[in-house]
């Protein structure tokens, strides 16, 4: 054997036997002020339910690792669905993920700046209204999917 593969065997062995640290919460979150993470507006809703975005793990990152969610307490509590709202969700969708996966474990993510995509000269169009593109007959199913699909209650324990 090696002598690389030695040292390497056994700073992985020792790597592994370290104890891990503890998750501790370290900010309090107002879930009232994000309308307990329930989209005010139905479409936001919907995308919600269909795409089954995990945002148990999007507010324990707020929680745990400190990132900073002010800047999404509009997307759910204002009815709006515009091109804006849309890009947040894909922010939130991405760090659910990620959180869910556990890739952020105990990083500080108080540093991260998330903003809404700045479209520049364009910026016009982060304001369109998309449920103006949605047809209104669909509206009744849309209701149904929301109505069937058992989303998950945000609780953050200590």
């Amino acid at each position: 054997m090696k002598p690389t593969t030695f040292l390497v065997s056994a700073l992985a062995a020792v790597a592994s036997a370290a104890p891990t640290t503890t998750t501790e919460k370290r900010t309090a979150i107002d879930l009232g002020a994000f309308n307990n993470f329930g989209f005010a507006n139905q479409d936001l809703q919907y995308l919600l339910a269909i795409n089954g975005f995990n945002l148990q793990a999007f507010a324990q990152l707020a929680a745990f690792n400190n990132l900073n969610i002010g800047g999404f307490q509009n997307l759910f509590v204002n009815n709006v669905f515009d091109v804006n709202s849309l890009l947040q969700l894909q922010q939130i969708a991405l760090l659910s993920q990620l959180g869910g996966l556990g890739v952020f474990g105990n990083f500080d993510l108080s540093a991260l700046q998330l903003n809404v995509f700045d479209l520049g000269l364009i910026g016009g169009i982060g304001g369109f209204d998309v449920s103006s593109l949605i047809d209104q007959t669909l509206v009744p199913q849309i209701q149904t999917i929301i109505q069937q699909t058992e989303i998950s209650a945000v609780v953050l324990k200590e």
